[in-house]
């Protein structure tokens, strides 16, 4: 008991003042007021079943806004978020497809605000083999 007893209490100034100084550190980041930037994020489709592809009306790029610290924000760049869309159960002709929230991928301290469009709609066709 006597060793904890010394091992709390020696230094205690210096200790004091270290607590200190790490509550002013959190206290100046997590008070940084969260700003939104937009991007256009390049739109993924993964899973499509073979014998099947997408006609060449398909849209290329989303735009999202997100939400977070400007330090985040400013390291972040389209490269950085991801939209991916599972087509495993494509069946050919015209597909609505919701985009929401659980298609995006953004880094941990960021949040998704709004995807637009909200929808897209892509025609899946079956693949024609190239005449020999």
């Amino acid at each position: 008991m006597n060793f904890v007893r010394e091992w709390v209490l020696h230094n205690w100034g210096l200790k004091l003042i270290a607590l200190g100084l790490s509550f002013l550190l959190w206290a100046a980041v997590t008070n940084e007021a969260p700003v939104e930037v937009g991007y256009a994020v390049p739109l993924e489709f993964r899973n499509l079943p073979s014998g099947l592809e997408l006609s060449s009306d398909v849209p290329t790029q989303v735009h999202v806004r997100v939400r977070g610290r400007s330090t985040l924000l400013r390291r972040l760049t389209p490269a950085d978020l991801t939209i991916s869309v599972d087509m495993s159960d494509a069946q050919p002709g015209e597909m609505l497809i919701h985009l929401s929230p659980e298609h995006v991928d953004i880094p941990y301290g960021a949040e998704l605000v709004r995807i637009a469009p909200s929808e897209i709609r892509v025609r899946v066709v079956v693949r024609v083999a190239p005449p020999s």
